[in-house]
């Protein structure tokens, strides 16, 4: 079967001492899966994503939708950060 891991940070992630520094789980993979059906079966909201990291490599948002993951991908996602 095959998975990606989705590491979800900051807000996105539940807080609890198992998460400190984010909350890891994986997701099975269908053939052609891109990041937003990954994103969808995560129940997680576009509008709330801001950095997508693939594998270590930035993936803009108009190139996610095109982007077809493979077997042991790993998906880093941050929400919008604001403060200074």
């Amino acid at each position: 079967m095959s998975e990606v891991t989705v590491k979800l940070f900051a807000s996105l992630a539940k807080v609890s001492r198992e998460n400190i520094g984010g909350e890891i789980k994986t997701y099975p993979l269908d053939v052609g899966d891109t990041i937003p059906d990954v994103i969808k079966k995560a129940n997680l909201s576009h509008k709330n994503l801001h950095l997508i990291i693939l594998n270590g490599t930035y993936v803009d948002k108009d190139k996610r939708a095109q982007t077809v993951l493979c077997n042991g991908d790993v998906l880093a996602c941050w929400p919008p950060v604001v403060g200074g």
